[in-house]
């Protein structure tokens, strides 16, 4: 794989033209100033590719199945494997997963504009990234069928995310960041690892057992312009166990997103709402979840970039990658 990064124009990924594009575009040119101040060249970047692994059957042998690419100095992917990844387990690990239709090219676009994002926001500081490319190509012509064979989809990679997290070293903070249906695969990967079921498929009970008594560190979440029912976090939900093992969720909330407001209808008239749209519901208050309303500075797109790059989802990068918190007296 010869992906070359080194070249790229940062400016071409601007978001379209909308009403908010001249506040979007300052941002972002101080996003890419401040990480131009910290490094002009990637550090620890690894791409994660399960596009050519099974999507049926038990699926035991999962973590075998995924391809591991690292970032060269010459700003080329290079295959290596899940050895090399593993051995450094003391090195912040933030985890970005992208939305639905995206390729392979396209999974590595999105994936290093998020990364220009948070590295701006913590410096110099080290962390290992990881893109995880997913098969979310197009596949049907109809908008609605595709929609409805990548749900289908996110509930393997759910499933493969989950045992891709536990052979890491138990002492490694990882930050999971997702775009769309990027964050169904992750809350139906922590769904897995306290012990629930998605799609049939479960955990072995050892592996369960370790993350619940908590032998393992915490992981945090972000969660951008979710793509999944409102309620799939709630105590009785499709996702419902997620919360018990995710030590925090950053939830963004955008009523004015032209993409989420259709997500009713993937489930015929009057379905449920997505998270994305009204946030999440039917949940009691807790100091683990923050719902940011990120309506006024992401406006109307669905554009991962937008979400990456609004303020209040910037300041937040560090809680929620490197697992810090703020002071007592300055917490939301």
């Amino acid at each position: 794989m010869t992906i070359n990064v080194k070249n790229w124009d940062w400016t071409s990924l601007a978001p379209r033209p909308s009403p908010l594009a001249p506040i979007i575009l300052f941002a972002a040119v101080l996003l890419f100033a401040a990480a131009a101040r910290a490094d002009e060249r990637p550090q620890d970047v690894w791409l994660l590719s399960t596009r050519c692994a099974p999507r049926c059957g038990p699926l035991e042998s999962a973590p075998k199945n995924i391809r591991y690419w690292r970032l060269r100095d010459d700003c080329r992917f290079e295959k290596a494997d899940a050895t090399d990844f593993q051995a450094d387990g003391e090195t912040p690990t933030v985890v970005y997963i992208h939305g639905n239709k995206t390729d392979a090219d396209g999974a590595v676009t999105k994936g290093m504009y998020a990364y220009r994002s948070i590295r701006s926001a913590v410096g110099c500081r080290a962390f290992r990234y990881v893109i995880w490319s997913w098969p979310a190509g197009r596949v049907c012509r109809r908008n609605r069928n595709d929609f409805l064979l990548k749900a289908e989809y996110c509930d393997v990679e759910s499933y493969y995310l989950a045992a891709w997290l536990d052979t890491l070293p138990p002492e490694t903070k990882v930050g999971l960041v997702g775009h769309s249906f990027g964050p169904r695969i992750i809350t139906g990967a922590a769904h897995l690892l306290a012990g629930g079921e998605v799609a049939g498929r479960q955990l072995p009970a050892e592996t369960v057992a370790d993350w619940t008594a908590g032998k393992r560190n915490p992981i945090r979440a972000v969660l951008l312009a979710a793509a999944m029912d409102a309620d799939w976090l709630a105590p009785n939900g499709r996702h419902g166990l997620a919360l018990s093992l995710l030590e925090g969720v950053l939830i963004t909330q955008n009523g004015c997103d032209r993409v989420l407001r259709w997500y009713p209808r993937l489930n015929g008239r009057g379905g449920p709402q997505a998270m994305g749209f009204i946030g999440p519901c039917c949940l009691q208050e807790s100091p683990n979840v923050q719902v940011v309303n990120v309506s006024c500075t992401v406006g109307k797109v669905h554009d991962w970039r937008c979400y990456c790059s609004a303020s209040n989802v910037v300041s937040r990068w560090a809680r929620y990658t490197f697992l810090d918190d703020p002071p007592v007296e300055n917490r939301p």
